[in-house]
């Protein structure tokens, strides 16, 4: 290892304070900790052109990494190896501190070596009642993730190891559930009506195996009852395993590239089958994983809310735009004690239909249902990326640009026209088989609230009155982020820098003479256009004092029943 001199002055004082706080955050949630926050803060660093304040912060990553006990956890390898590859494309950039960071990017990068190097020599097996150990969990908190799982990744680490991986998988295979452990979960989710989750994520399935169990073994069990997904690359030495599936009839499809390509055709001809394929072309379809620029917004990689679970743990789910934020085009929340909700789980076509800009619908204890009464975090930042360019949202689902429209006079009226409609359709999802009278008095509620409500939303006045909420309900979403988040508030600076001059050199002067009611009131205004206007200008600092103004003016909530935003008072 090298030897590296220590900052001097004040930056030594700073070193060891920083590197206290994160050996006791570390004790208290390695994953929220370490290193993400220090990820985000290094490439805070870069993108304010601050190559002292980068190299400190790298400094001090690379120190925690090599004084951590082994081994890493899955999240916290994934993210250094982010870091390293945001490294080495803003290696130009750090070039003033170029021989010192240099050494540290080396002692890293051999850290990370040895760790893959030692993958599969000494493959662990993860009991199950040592995992629900390690995650003391409440009865309920249990039953809530079975419930809403989306994915079941059975093995830690990839025999593939792909390079353009979106889920940044970790080269090696780490540690398996044990074939108990593993049929326990499936038994669980199956208790819990869950039959269709994915049963892989940053792994290959057919690498999982516990000593004469292979995923053959495993699933054969489950195979006429359940749905549960697998998408396999076949590692070169599982093709018996795969025939065996596809001889008990389990449903699977294969990730086809121009690496696997030939190997998967030879292997169906010499086995007389038919595999179903994906990504069947050169490349996979979106780049991202380590072709990850962290200088552009792409769409969101992942397409489902809800849990995953790993040998390592377990994690709330929530898609978002693959950026520097995010370079797995999702947020992966630990599931803890402290865990009082989860999102229902979507999937699938119910997933595109979730509207990421409104307050997400939950899962408490006692099956308690209920939407959230603020915007989570990385929706603020989703939110704060969506530029209204469809190339970022996946078809069938509803950006925010979209969702304005509902505002325009040709949507109010079109809504007038289709009253009776609307009504058709609410008799028939209400008492299709019966009559009003049969139902119990809840229903009769629901019913009548919903028919007042579509009603309402016909007239212009409340058209209007819900357009400020909305507009207030997100500036203050975006306001309080902002407030709370320095480091990622720079990151996302960096990256909507063009579209926030822009629209500064289109209506500052129109800000600076009217205030944003009268603007967000006006029909010959572009409701989006203005909206970014002012969530990107909160982002520089810029009109802080109109948009406060407004927010305090327009106390705003959202209504699930009704499904939009509505003053408060």
């Amino acid at each position: 290892m090298h030897t590296r001199g220590e900052p001097e002055g004040p930056s030594l004082v700073l070193f060891y304070i920083m590197n206290a706080q994160m050996f006791q955050n570390r004790k208290k949630d390695p994953d929220e900790i370490f290193p993400e926050t220090l990820k985000n803060r290094f490439l805070a660093a870069i993108f304010q052109k601050d190559h002292q304040a980068a190299g400190k912060v790298y400094h001090a990553i690379v120190d925690q990494a090599l004084l951590t006990q082994p081994p890493l956890s899955e999240n916290s390898e994934k993210l250094l190896r982010q870091i390293q590859t945001a490294f080495r494309r803003f290696r130009p950039f750090l070039v003033p501190e170029k021989n010192r960071l240099s050494d540290l990017y080396t002692d890293l990068n051999r850290l990370l070596a040895g760790i893959a190097g030692s993958a599969g020599k000494s493959v662990c097996h993860v009991k199950f009642a040592d995992w629900e150990t390690r995650m003391d969990l409440l009865p309920w908190q249990m039953d809530k993730v079975c419930e809403t799982a989306i994915t079941v990744q059975l093995t830690s680490g990839c025999s593939n190891f792909c390079r353009r991986c979106n889920e940044w998988a970790l080269p090696g295979i780490r540690a398996h559930f044990s074939y108990a452990a593993a049929r326990q979960i499936l038994h669980l989710l199956v208790e819990q009506n869950n039959t269709d989750a994915a049963l892989y994520g940053a792994s290959d399935p057919l690498d999982w195996e516990d000593g004469t169990h292979t995923l053959a073994d495993l699933l054969m069990p489950f195979c006429f009852s359940t749905g549960f997904s697998l998408l396999t690359k076949i590692p070169r030495t599982r093709g018996r395993v795969l025939k065996k599936l596809v001889h008990h009839g389990i449903s699977l499809s294969v990730s086809v590239t121009a690496a696997n390509r030939d190997r998967i055709t030879a292997l169906e001809t010499r086995a007389g089958i038919h595999l179903q394929k994906q990504h069947d072309s050169d490349d996979l379809l979106i780049a991202a994983g380590l072709d990850e620029d962290f200088t552009t917004v792409k769409s969101s990689i992942t397409d489902a809310y809800g849990t995953e679970i790993t040998p390592e743990g377990v994690f709330i789910i929530i898609p978002t735009f693959t950026s520097a934020l995010h370079p797995m085009g999702h947020k992966k929340i630990p599931v803890t004690r402290n865990t009082r909700f989860f999102p229902v789980k979507r999937i699938g076509r119910q997933a595109l239909l979730v509207d990421y800009f409104k307050p997400l619908e939950v899962v408490g204890e006692k099956n308690r249902s209920f939407h959230l009464s603020a915007l989570l975090d990385i929706q603020v930042e989703t939110l704060l990326l969506d530029n209204g360019s469809m190339d970022l949202s996946p078809p069938g689902m509803r950006n925010l640009k979209e969702y304005f429209t509902i505002f325009d006079e040709t949507a109010r009226l079109r809504r007038k026209q289709m009253t009776r409609s609307v009504i058709r359709g609410l008799k028939k999802h209400f008492f299709s088989d019966g009559r009003y009278r049969d139902l119990d008095p809840a229903k009769k509620r629901q019913y009548r609230h919903k028919i007042a409500v579509h009603r309402d939303f016909c007239k212009k006045k409340t058209v209007n009155a819900s357009r400020i909420s909305a507009a207030a309900f997100f500036l203050r979403s975006v306001r309080d982020y902002l407030a709370a988040n320095e480091d990622k508030t720079a990151i996302i600076a960096h990256l909507i820098t063009p579209e926030a001059d822009r629209l500064e050199q289109c209506y500052g002067r129109i800000a600076r003479a009217s205030n944003p009611e009268q603007q967000f009131s006006s029909d010959f205004c572009d409701f989006f256009e203005m909206f970014r206007f002012y969530a990107t200008a909160l982002v520089f600092g810029r009109h802080k004092q109109a948009a406060d103004r407004f927010i305090r003016a327009n106390p705003a909530i959202y209504d699930p029943v009704a499904e939009r935003f509505m003053p408060s008072r």
